[in-house]
């Protein structure tokens, strides 16, 4: 199976402009006007357990089958940002090469086409054990649905808050 790449939208509709009238210009076209339906697909067709082949950063795994993972309900350092190592070193410990279980919440999936999903290792939520630990800050879409974990969720910040953790320590 193809292992699957993230690619702006803006960087497809670039390249549209020198294929025109080429067999990969309906496919790119295809693409981009169906991009929508990565947050309209039915739950069944996500997967319920995984093996994380590889961690991308602190919120987003690769699975074997070639699905890419965004953990739903928090956001990690970005590269260069104070505590990325850190977050995505954890992520590593916690689920590198770990068969894992999906949980999937009000939002499946996003506009750069990755699965939204709480990962699960031996009962614990991976998403709360990076808030819990500083590595992560949990984030809150007003005017949305709340999320199946969000008191949780805070909680566990607020626990790294109150213990000056990780991006709290300053």
């Amino acid at each position: 199976m193809p292992e699957l790449i993230t690619v702006p939208d803006s960087l497809l509709k670039d390249i549209l402009l020198h294929i025109k009238d080429s067999s990969l210009e309906k496919k790119i076209k295809d693409l981009l006007e169906n991009t929508d339906k990565y947050q309209s697909q039915n739950i069944s067709y996500f997967p319920k357990k995984g093996k994380v082949k590889r961690v991308v950063d602190g919120d987003t795994v690769v699975l074997e089958n070639g699905s890419i993972v965004r953990y739903v309900g928090i956001t990690a350092p970005e590269t260069n940002e104070p505590f990325e190592k850190e977050s995505t070193e954890e992520n590593k410990r916690l689920v590198e090469g770990k068969s894992v279980s999906l949980e999937y919440d009000n939002y499946k999936g996003d506009k750069f086409g990755r699965i939204l999903a709480y990962l699960f290792i031996d009962g614990k939520n991976v998403s709360i054990e990076l808030a819990r630990k500083g590595l992560a800050q949990v984030v809150i879409y007003q005017h949305k649905k709340p999320f199946i974990y969000a008191k949780e969720l805070q909680k566990a910040q607020e626990e790294a808050k109150k213990k000056k953790l990780g991006i709290w320590s300053k």
